[in-house]
């Protein structure tokens, strides 16, 4: 019995060896005839007996490409460059390439991302080529998603202008801040800020800082409850953006957390700060002069 179950086992296994060659040949029959939709379907049944073959996974890719199917042929690609063959490494990067001008073309965020991941791992030099400036503009006018700010990050690491690269990440920062991820924004702002560059990216880039960094301090300060990280958003509000309505807003904020503390002359100088400079109509002097009479009565019933 264990003798019979030996020779179906291998017999089994020579059947299914048969059977991928045999959609091998059928596919590359179909391919030859320009029937890439019949080919990929072969190439596909081939491939399940071995996914790790690199000649399966080329034609796999190669075809999904011809048929449009720009997320599979993507996926081939990047399985065929890492198997790590040098020649192979380098028809994937080529074949990813492709994939990613074509989806590009077509708007296919979905395949372009996919493509774009791919070659920042098979070849990092080539991640965008030449269209890495066309590719920003083409996803800025997009609205925000997960996938633009791959994209952008992608374009991002291709641009060789300091110009581009500096207007590239001012797209990333501001596209987070659009989907209310203010905490990863804040950094990406903040190189900009401190670069000094192009001076309309720097004062974009410094009101995003502000508003992202109170708006992470304000977080911090009221729905966490956690009032020394909240101090520390507030000063690097400060610090970043320095002369803008949200650095005062930070001063008051400052100065409520101090109050709070019971350390009224750091309380004072906080709320004295959000009066510097500004009119005297201002809402927000409004608040800081409230703020230090109600702190004038705190000092006076202090024994």
């Amino acid at each position: 019995m264990r003798h019979l179950a030996i020779v179906g086992s291998v017999l089994l296994w020579a059947g299914c060896g048969g059977a991928a060659t045999e959609h091998e040949t059928l596919g590359d029959r179909a391919y030859a005839a320009l029937q890439y939709s019949d080919a990929l379907a072969e190439y596909r049944l081939a491939l399940v007996q071995d996914e790790n073959d690199p000649e399966l996974l080329a034609k796999v890719a190669i075809s999904a490409l011809n048929t449009g199917s720009l997320s599979e042929a993507a996926d081939a690609y990047r399985a065929l460059a890492a198997l790590g063959d040098g020649e192979r490494g380098t028809e994937a990067a080529d074949g990813l390439e492709r994939v990613a001008t074509v989806a590009f073309e077509l708007g296919n965020s979905e395949a372009l991302t996919a493509a774009l991941s791919g070659l920042r791992q098979a070849a990092p030099g080539r991640a965008l080529g030449s269209f890495a400036g066309e590719l920003a503009r083409e996803v800025g006018d997009a609205p925000p998603s997960d996938e633009s700010i791959s994209v952008l990050t992608y374009a991002a690491a291709a641009a060789t202008d300091a110009r581009l690269l500096d207007s590239l990440m001012y797209s990333i920062g501001a596209a987070l801040r659009q989907l209310g991820r203010c905490e990863e924004a804040v950094p990406v702002f903040e190189s900009l800020v401190r670069r000094q560059r192009e001076p309309a990216v720097v004062e974009s880039s410094r009101s995003g800082l502000g508003y992202c960094s109170l708006a992470v301090a304000r977080r911090f300060h009221g729905e966490l409850q956690q009032p020394i990280s909240a101090e520390e958003w507030y000063q690097r509000t400060i610090r970043g953006a320095m002369g803008t309505v949200y650095a005062r807003q930070a001063y008051l904020g400052v100065g409520d957390i101090l109050f709070a503390r019971g350390d009224y002359p750091g309380a004072a100088q906080a709320y004295e700060s959000v009066l510097f400079g500004a009119e005297e109509s201002d809402s927000l002097s409004r608040i800081a002069a409230q703020r230090l009479n109600m702190l004038g009565e705190a000092e006076s019933v202090i024994p």
